[in-house]
């Protein structure tokens, strides 16, 4: 008969068990009578450590060198140096430098560390139900255990039968629990963990900032916040990236993207993907509007740097790292100490929760309040976690290892929330990218990043949204009077009506199956409470994107409808022609048939004179082609609205499209300006339709339903003008044509 299989829990217990075999014989018997002295009271603490027997597994005490350790790795040394002087009781406390033997760390038990805990929470060994843990806190405890296990030969595996790590036991996993509890019922010592930043907070903290007279607390400073905030990072995280981090996005023409490598929990290159960067509608939240200024002012006095946010480099002569982002760091801390947190208006900012006030606010607060406002716009943690890049207990299934970590919807709809006021991108406005060309934005306004970056997908979305500040008057928008009047004087130059080029078109972030979209919202798309941006398809968002592929499946189906009544309107007019001469011939026969072939001749002369016209037309395109310079006239009485887009557009017999024509073009003559101004109503109307996302040929339709079929070009224009009078508080647009 078979072997019955024993319980899984006593087939672990008994590899443990097999697993620590290998030390000798006296090693094992001098640390069960370690465990046995410490439970009667440690008298066999001092007892002699037994023969070092453990060669070659690669253990060895850390080294206490200033020059190579982090921050956190020095504080293990104090809490390691404050255990063992519990321990040992020696006369003077141990120093950092004090080199631990093996031996003497395998006399640790779980009651050592036990008591040790809680002489540093209690003040006393034994503590009832009704005793306050007035000393360390339950965070507190949680970095004892990590930093004494850090020392541990044997760290990975758990205690068992008097052999292991002794933090990872019942006895130390108890009075951390018990700490836990008797704070959540106010018998702790009062919290030191730094509360998350308000909004308020954060929006009087970029206020204060730039009040100040220098560069760096008006333009640097800001950008610093703002992409902190933006990543959900770390004050570190920030200030290691370098001038190549960001990068125009790949797929998506008006955002960029970045990597976040140093952020602390990426050990792997994959944990790092890129990162979508969208613009916000408010000025001060927008990260691609400060980026672009920032990067113009700051190339422009350093035009070859390595990090995005300090210009040094400073190599320490032992350990070789580069300091200068530990530097700006420290620098930027001191700076918000100076200039926000020590201020009297940022005190008066209330609290919503006293409770969480008593820790004070830093620069992790930051990251807190990212993170809290992320969750609020009803985001899940798995998609904070992803944008936040924060590791994620995904077990040690298979299938983990196939799925991948780059999630770019998660990533693009937090990002979205996170664009204070929704996410926009900036666009030129419609009959001005005729005239502003992207090589001109790359001269006038952003020619230093230019001359630094080539990847021309940034170099674009950031001239847009630095021509969008220059040309503002918003106080939220911070420019160097050098970079606004230079821009200002060349844009001047141009002869253009429009004082603000650029518009901010909002945008929602969506997916079909597995595909991310970010979709531009029209107007009286967007849903009254919607951000814009996606909160995982939940409340407002959901109806937002459903009003989107709704209306993206009505203009289907109204272009295919229009498309066929255009259609059917020729087929209309071609059939009448063609009846009215068949009549005309009847009629003629009627008479003389010299009379007949009159009229054929007549209509043949008229046909040749059409082909000519036909021709002629495309000779001067021809020539358009080859640059000879194109006339700006407007035609005389167009026979259809047809023609009159083409006008505006393309130009006719080869004069120069209406879109393009000067101030000075359009005002030749009192003539020339009125004509213009006529027909700019008819303009004005298709190009709205069209932005609406009609074609032209339905926007002509719905005008020709609107006005009469049989109407001619030029009542047509009256027939508007008359409208901006009568539908004057819906902004001059009759039912049908809004």
């Amino acid at each position: 008969a078979k072997k019955p299989k024993a319980p899984a829990r006593k087939q672990r217990q008994q590899r443990q068990r097999d697993r620590y075999s290998s030390p000798s014989n006296a090693v094992a018997a001098a640390a069960a009578d370690a465990a046995a002295a410490s439970v009667a009271g440690g008298a066999a603490a001092s007892a002699p450590a037994p023969p070092r027997n453990y060669e070659g597994d690669g253990w060895e005490y850390p080294r206490y060198d200033l020059a190579t350790l982090s921050k956190n790795e020095k504080a293990y040394f104090d809490y390691m140096c404050d255990l063992m002087t519990f321990f040992h009781k020696p006369d003077e406390p141990y120093p950092p430098t004090k080199v631990f033997t093996r031996e003497e760390l395998l006399l640790l038990t779980p009651k050592v560390v036990r008591d040790w805990m809680a002489m540093k929470t209690f003040g006393k060994l034994d503590y009832g139900p009704g005793d306050k843990s007035l000393g360390a806190r339950y965070h507190t405890l949680g970095y004892m255990k990590k930093a004494v296990s850090w020392f541990m030969p044997n760290k990975r595996p758990g205690w068992c039968d008097g052999r292991g790590n002794p933090t990872k036991s019942d006895a130390v996993n108890n009075i951390i629990a018990d700490v836990k509890l008797k704070e959540s019922r106010k018998m702790g010592a009062k919290s030191r963990v730094k509360r998350p930043l308000t909004k308020a907070e954060f929006d009087l903290e970029m206020k204060l900032m730039r009040e100040q007279p220098d560069w760096e607390s008006q333009i640097k400073f800001p950008t610093m916040s703002v992409w902190q905030f933006n990543f959900i990072g770390r004050i570190d995280d920030t200030c290691h990236h370098e001038l190549t981090d960001p990068k125009g996005h790949k797929t998506f023409s008006f955002a960029l993207q970045s990597k976040v490598r140093w952020s602390k929990n990426v050990v792997d290159e994959r944990q790092c993907p890129d990162q979508i960067i969208l613009g916000a509608d408010d000025p001060s939240w927008c990260l691609l509007l400060l980026l672009g200024i920032y990067l113009e002012s700051y190339l422009a006095a350093h035009p070859d740097p390595k990090y995005l946010f300090t210009e040094h480099v400073n190599i320490h002569p032992v350990s070789h790292v580069d300091q200068a982002p530990d530097n700006i760091k420290n620098k930027w801390r001191q700076r918000l100490k100076k200039v926000v947190w020590s201020r009297p208006e940022f005190e008066d900012v209330e609290c919503m929760d006293e409770d969480e006030n008593e820790g004070g606010v830093g620069t992790h607060s930051r990251r807190k309040f990212a993170a809290d406002y992320a969750s609020n716009c009803g985001h899940s943690e798995t998609a904070i976690e992803i944008r936040g890049r924060w590791k994620r207990l995904r077990g040690g299934r298979i299938v983990f290892q196939y799925i991948g970590l780059k999630k770019s919807f998660e990533d693009a709809s937090v990002c979205g929330s996170l664009c204070i006021g929704g996410p926009i991108k900036y666009e030129l406005k419609e009959g001005i990218d005729a005239s502003i060309p992207m090589n001109w934005i790359y001269q006038h306004v952003i020619p230093n990043i230019r001359r630094r970056f080539h990847d021309t997908r940034l170099c674009t979305v950031l001239g847009k949204a630095v021509l969008y500040a220059c040309m503002s008057e918003d106080d939220k928008i911070v420019v160097p009077n050098e970079i606004r009047q230079r821009v200002r004087t060349a844009y001047n130059q141009l002869n253009l009506e429009e004082t603000q080029p650029i518009e901010k078109i909002r945008l929602h972030i969506h997916r079909m199956n597995d595909q991310l979209f970010i979709t531009p919202i029209g107007e009286g798309q967007l849903v009254a409470g919607a951000s814009g941006g996606s909160a995982g398809m939940l409340g407002t968002e959901a109806v937002q994107t459903l009003i989107i592929r709704q209306q993206q499946y009505q203009q289907e189906t109204n272009q295919r409808f229009d498309s066929q009544a255009s259609q059917l309107y020729e087929l209309r007019n071609y059939c009448g022609c063609q009846f009215r001469r068949l009549n005309n011939n009847i009629r003629s026969f009627g008479g003389t048939i010299e009379g007949s072939f009159v009229r054929q001749r007549t209509q043949q002369m008229v046909t040749a004179t059409t082909q000519n016209e036909v021709v002629v037309r495309n000779d001067n395109q021809q020539e358009v082609e080859e640059g000879i310079v194109q006339l700006a006239e407007l035609s005389h009485n167009p026979t259809s609205l047809h023609d009159l887009w083409r006008e505006y557009r393309f130009g006719l017999n080869g004069r120069k499209p209406a879109i393009q024509f000067t101030r000075k073009e359009r005002n030749v003559s009192r003539a020339v300006a009125a004509k213009y101004s006529r027909r700019h109503y008819v303009w004005q109307t298709i190009q709205r339709l069209v932005n609406a996302g009609h074609t032209a040929e339905v926007a002509i339709e719905k005008i020709r339903r609107q006005y009469g079929y049989s109407t001619s070009p030029t009542k047509i224009m009256i027939l508007i003008q008359k409208d901006k009078a009568i539908f004057k508080d819906h902004d001059g647009i009759p039912p049908n044509l809004r």
